[in-house]
């Protein structure tokens, strides 16, 4: 991985892990459901892994997906204290 993740990226990858679900995720990111899918599978393009795997309706985080969402919420509160951002939720 020599490319940088975008901070939007990370922010989409932690919506759909919390509600496992394309539309309740970009609903909270005020996004349609096929472009989250769109960044979901061009971020797991990037690493190449697969961080969801599809159930049904809904998504579940592989086990590799449970350590990079993990990294990524780390990541996102550290940009927001640099940023001096107030909340550093999803939708923020």
């Amino acid at each position: 991985m020599s490319e940088a993740i975008p901070i939007g990226l990370k922010r989409a990858a932690i919506a759909l892990a919390e509600q496992l679900d394309y539309t309740r995720a970009a609903d909270q990111l005020e996004m349609s459901s096929a472009e989250l899918r769109n960044q979901v599978c061009a971020l797991e393009r990037q690493l190449c892994l697969q961080i969801f795997k599809p159930r049904q309706k809904k998504v579940q985080l592989t086990k590799e997906g449970e350590f990079l969402i993990k990294s990524f919420r780390e990541a996102v509160a550290l940009h927001g204290r640099n940023k001096g951002e107030k909340s550093t939720t999803p939708d923020s």
